[in-house]
């Protein structure tokens, strides 16, 4: 058997590296919880085709689930690269949910505010700054990537990176620029720019150098965090972390119980109201193991 990586997925069928090579690949049995970033063990039938064996153990796992299903996205990663514009249909709940999806797998989390060119970018990038930058410590990056990417390629080097988004905000944009080779898809905003097309079919990943990876995934419009366990969820939360502890009781949502030291922090503007919103309806989906 072979050590190879997985490069691109497309359901049942996978493109495995081996020693520099490309090959076609399907899995052994029914298996298929294979996904882009994987290192695996597979055997070679031929000169354009492998048979995937084993999965060698993965340093982390990025993946959004709700109430029925979880759909795996990229794996052994150093950075997820969030992208979002103020068109089409900014989504803030997609954005928590990304960095909470960051802080829950230990990944290092750059927001990557695009269309800088649009005339309502200024505004929007200074209210994400404000609150994301300055009051939560994430990293920030405005660009137009329709003009160049050249900002990001620093933030590139020596990491495997995900990009990820909501359909429409340039992610194949800014792959194309970063790494022309790729090709990927792009598709033209409506001119009412109110909704976004699907135009990656499958995640793939791209060799920046060889120390330097880059994942392109499909546009999506929600993130679920089924699967993260009830008890952890403040944790996620930087704004939280100093503050655990010094509720009045031991097992605090910090919904609606007495002396709640987060409930209060929200309630006097030390932490956000949006934020803490977010972590309200998150708690209550997981409650009552509803899909959101």
């Amino acid at each position: 058997m072979e050590q190879g990586l997985v490069v691109t997925s497309y359901g049942r069928i996978f493109i495995v590296e081996v020693n520099g090579k490309n090959y076609e690949a399907v899995t052994r049995g029914k298996k298929t919880e294979f996904v882009v970033g994987d290192k695996v063990l597979a055997n070679l039938s031929n000169q354009q085709q492998a048979q995937i064996q084993e999965l060698v153990p993965r340093q982390n796992l990025v993946y959004r689930s709700d109430r029925n299903r979880s759909k795996i996205i990229a794996s052994n990663l150093q950075q997820i690269i969030i992208v979002i514009a103020v068109k089409p249909n900014f989504n803030l709940g997609f954005l928590n949910s990304c960095l909470l999806s960051a802080e829950s797998s230990q990944i290092e989390p750059l927001i990557v505010i695009n269309k800088m060119d649009l005339a309502e970018s200024p505004e929007f990038a200074a209210k994400i700054t404000k609150l994301y930058h300055d009051t939560l410590g994430y990293k920030i990056l405005q660009l137009s990537a329709l003009e160049n990417c050249t900002d990001l390629k620093p933030y590139l080097s020596e990491k495997r990176s995900l990009l990820i988004g909501q359909s429409g905000m340039g992610k194949s944009t800014i792959t194309n620029q970063i790494h022309p080779e790729a090709k990927a898809k792009t598709a033209e905003i409506t001119k009412y720019e109110t909704s976004g097309c699907h135009t990656t079919t499958s995640a793939a990943l791209y060799h920046l150098d060889d120390q330097s990876d880059l994942i392109d995934c499909p546009g999506l419009q929600e993130f679920g965090l089924f699967h993260i366990d009830i008890q952890q969820i403040a944790e996620f939360f930087p704004e939280m972390r100093n503050i655990l502890g010094q509720c009045k009781f031991s097992n605090c949502r910090h919904l609606q119980e007495p002396q709640c030291a987060i409930r209060a922090a929200a309630e006097s503007g030390n932490i956000d109201t949006s934020r803490y919103a977010f972590y309200q309806r998150l708690t209550e989906n997981l409650k009552t193991k509803k899909s959101y």
